[in-house]
Parts: C-alpha cells; sequence; structure tokens
C-alpha cells in the first residue's frame, strides 16, 4: 500500500488534546511533594505517558491489513480512574481567605519565625523547589498555591494537588542549606506524616511521634546518608485542620539527590522546626 492509499484510509488523525509536558511536570512535582509528606520513602516514580493515534488490524480473513480509524480503535469506556484510585481526600474545612491572602499571610509569618531562628549573619535565598507553575520564581519563603484538578488518563489519575509551598536556600558565608514548608488542609496529597516508620535503605534516621501543647500531632524525623546530607524535618497536625510540614537541611538544592553537604548540619534545628510549625500565626484558618 502507498503513502496516499493510507492516508486516504486513515483519514485526518485528530490532534491530541493532553498537554504530556504538563502532565509530567505535574506528576514530578507530585513525586517531590510525595517524598517530601513522607521523607522514609525512597525516591523515585512512575509517570504515565499518554499516546493517541491509529492501529492497525490484521484480520486472518483478509488479504491485506485493514485500517481501523482511530474512533474504531478506542475500548469501551472504562471507570473512572479517579474515583476508583486511594486518592485521599481532604478533610479540613475551606479556607477562609482567598489563596493569594492566605499565601501573604502564611509568608509574612514563616519568615519572621525562620529569620528570628536562624544564625546571626544569615541570609535567605529563592531555592529551585519554589518555582511554581513551570517558569515563574518565587522569592525565598514566598508561599503560593499548588492546585491541579485530578485528570484521568485511561486507567491512570493525574493531579489532585491543593497545598501551599514556599522554600528558601540560607547562606552564611559558604555555609548553605534549605528550608521548605507545606501548609495544606488535613488530608489530600500533601498531608503531614502521622506515625513513624522505619528509614529506608542506605540511610540512618530516628523519629519521635508526641503531643503538642494543645492536642497537635508532632513527629519530628531525621534522615541522614552517611558520608552525604541530613535533612530534619518536622510534621504537625493542629485540631483545626492545618496540616503543616517544615524541613531544613544542609545542601542548597535537595538532600535527596545526595553529594556533599554544604554545612555541617540544617540550618534549623527539629526543636526550631517544631516551634515555628507550631506558631498560631501559621494555620490556614486564622
Amino acid at each position: 500500500m502507498s503513502k496516499d492509499q493510507f492516508d486516504a484510509a486513515i483519514g485526518v488523525v485528530p490532534p491530541s488534546t493532553v498537554d504530556v509536558e504538563a502532565v509530567l511536570d505535574r506528576e514530578r512535582r507530585r513525586a517531590r511533594v510525595r517524598r517530601v509528606a513522607n521523607p522514609w520513602t525512597a525516591a523515585g516514580a512512575g509517570v504515565a505517558a499518554v499516546a493517541v493515534g491509529a492501529a492497525v488490524a490484521f484480520l486472518p480473513a483478509d488479504p491485506a491489513p485493514v485500517l481501523v480509524p482511530p474512533a474504531a480503535s478506542k475500548p469501551p469506556p472504562a471507570e473512572d480512574p479517579c474515583a476508583v484510585l486511594p486518592y485521599p481526600p481532604q478533610t479540613g474545612a475551606p479556607i477562609p481567605e482567598t489563596s493569594t491572602a492566605a499565601s501573604s499571610r502564611l509568608t509574612t509569618v514563616l519568615t519572621a519565625a525562620v529569620e528570628q531562628r536562624l544564625a546571626a549573619g544569615s541570609t535567605l535565598g529563592p531555592h529551585e523547589h519554589g518555582v511554581y507553575p513551570k517558569g515563574v520564581a518565587h522569592g525565598p519563603l514566598a508561599f503560593f498555591h499548588v492546585f491541579s484538578a485530578r485528570v484521568p488518563h485511561e486507567s491512570t489519575c493525574s493531579g489532585g494537588e491543593d497545598y501551599f509551598m514556599s522554600a528558601a536556600t540560607t547562606a552564611k558565608g559558604e555555609l548553605k542549606g534549605n528550608v521548605m514548608a507545606i501548609v495544606t488542609r488535613i488530608g489530600g496529597v500533601a498531608t503531614p506524616s502521622t506515625e513513624c516508620t522505619p528509614p529506608p535503605e542506605r540511610t540512618e534516621g530516628s523519629c519521635q511521634r508526641r503531643t503538642g501543647p494543645h492536642g497537635e500531632t508532632i513527629v519530628e524525623s531525621t534522615v541522614l546518608q552517611p558520608g552525604g546530607p541530613t535533612m530534619y524535618q518536622s510534621d504537625v497536625t493542629k485540631p483545626d485542620g492545618t496540616g503543616i510540614i517544615l524541613s531544613a537541611e544542609n545542601v542548597a538544592g535537595d538532600a535527596k539527590r545526595g553529594g556533599e553537604p554544604d554545612m555541617p548540619s540544617p540550618p534549623l534545628s527539629l526543636t526550631q522546626l517544631t516551634e515555628i510549625a507550631l506558631d498560631p500565626g501559621l494555620t490556614l484558618y486564622p
């Protein structure tokens, strides 16, 4: 069959409506946040590839292949994967502010609390994870609202993000580290840990679970890669429905990539991280 005959038989293939780059970017971010929400989870996450095209069906009774148009090659519609997959629903009440107002307020509270506790002479700078949406960079510790609707792609489900995030690089001379924060309604893809679990392979760590002064659930953890960087993290679940994840690492970039640390220990201690998370101003329900 010539190319002209092939084109005539198949007709015009409709363009894909799937923004593959957006899907990949969202799933990379989702995987990164899932690792932040659970520091014991090893790196890596699968991303579903979406392809659109024509199928060629070979029927034994026919002397030549029969070209099946794209519309006829699609299987019957399946169940909505976003309805059947275990996407954790957010149980916290809707926030009383616009996302812009909440981001501004949270930025002011977090920046003041961090600057108060950093070593004298330390400065804050932008961080590689402070970019959202793709290509839009935010200032040090400036919160931004991450949101994506759940979108089914055949047998997989993408999206489902709804939380506030901020990040900053810290520097004091040649000593560099980072601080990252997530503030969210309880539930959802970025909910904080409420229990300790064993550390992953090839790492050392410790974890302590306790109750805060006003009934908060506090999980404080340390993850150390021997010869590599260290991460301190405090996960706090507040009775008002706010979940907070605060972490500090002794590298300017991301401790999960390994490599040499940029300072002896993270710029904030576990105690300081928990103090910040327990600040009454760091809430979605002021």
